[in-house]
């Protein structure tokens, strides 16, 4: 699929976006207090930064599995999977988008941007295997 030549580079550095937010919170960085978690705390709880640690390193592997499955096909579990992540995605997007944050309201964008590249590499991968 064509879009993917654009959509895979967008979601790469929409992943490092969301590492550098994820990794700010961990280490409750005040520039970011605004931006995660609906901006309620003034600092982060040890279980939203240890939470979000966890999803950066979550992160790092959804940007090895997107550099790897640019090109080449997936396992036959890949295409649901990345579908999994795609509406996972779409999820955050939405809660994103009613978040009391405007800053936060922003995060919307790499999240919409991820889900259509995960669904868009799902399709592709079930189209294949047909």
């Amino acid at each position: 699929m064509k879009p993917l030549k654009v959509l895979i580079p967008l979601s790469i550095v929409s992943l490092l976006y969301n590492i550098v937010i994820l990794t700010s919170v961990t280490l409750n960085l005040d520039w970011v207090r605004t931006r995660a978690a609906g901006g309620q705390f003034k600092e982060f709880p040890i279980g939203v930064r240890f939470l979000d640690f966890l999803m950066a390193v979550f992160m790092v592997f959804l940007i090895g599995m997107l550099w790897n499955h640019s090109e080449k096909p997936m396992d036959p579990k890949g295409p649901t999977v990345t579908r999994i992540v795609g509406y996972t995605f779409f999820l955050s997007m939405f809660f994103q988008l009613i978040s009391r944050s405007a800053d936060e309201r922003w995060n919307a964008i790499p999240a919409a941007i991820l889900a259509v590249t995960f669904i868009f590499l799902s399709r592709r991968e079930q189209a294949r295997n047909k």
